[in-house]
């Protein structure tokens, strides 16, 4: 059985997502996911005249037009983000999965993970979706992308520098309620195998 060793990047979140997605590019994202036209023209009425003031020294600012993000506090918002992050891993065409192929990318909620055979693959990966996200005016959080090497032995990697961005190296991360590791999951059987042997062998002496 061959294994494949791969770099995890985790927690690349974007900076204030839900208020800086540009409201033009994510409707014509939904348009493009095939979703009828009548529901994103509905979408637009809800978000037209959009306004808001602040507070500062106790005193209201003057209102001023909102023509960026989802609205707040809409139980729609979360999806339509969500809409936007999968019309921006389709345009990357990340068909397949980590075995037939050097990239697979796995989105939940504002958060992305990348798999990757490669360093170069993992490079070029997340250059293409900071590009994609760009557009749609959202800028990846710089202080937490992290990164993993999954290997037959526990690497000590030193922080990886993609563009702008430096990825901090751990050994061990929690993803979706998970905790991984840099152990591959058969080197991992095969190390409590060969302990369990040994026990066996010992009682039985």
């Amino acid at each position: 059985m061959n294994i494949i060793y791969i770099y995890i990047t985790y927690s690349i979140d974007f900076k204030q997502a839900f208020d800086s997605v540009n409201r033009s590019r994510m409707l014509n994202d939904l348009m493009l996911l095939g979703i009828p036209k009548k529901l994103p023209q509905l979408v637009v009425v809800t978000m037209a005249g959009s306004r808001a003031n602040v507070i500062v020294d106790n005193q209201y600012t003057p209102t001023f037009p909102i023509t960026n993000g989802v609205r707040q506090d809409d139980a729609l918002s979360s999806l339509l983000f969500e809409l936007v992050l999968e019309a921006i891993t389709r345009k990357l065409n990340i068909t397949g999965h980590i075995g037939t192929k050097s990239t697979q990318i796995f989105v939940y909620a504002d958060d992305v993970a990348i798999l990757s055979r490669n360093k170069n693959a993992l490079k070029d990966a997340l250059g293409n979706i900071e590009s994609e996200a760009r557009e749609r005016g959202l800028l990846i959080n710089e202080n937490k992308p992290k990164y993993m090497e999954v290997t037959r032995t526990v690497a000590n990697g030193n922080h990886l520098q993609c563009g702008k961005y430096e990825f901090e190296h751990v050994k061990e991360l929690s993803y979706l309620g998970t905790q991984l590791n840099q152990t591959p999951p058969i080197v991992k059987y095969k190390q409590e195998l060969s302990a369990e042997t040994d026990v066996t062998i010992h009682v039985e002496h």
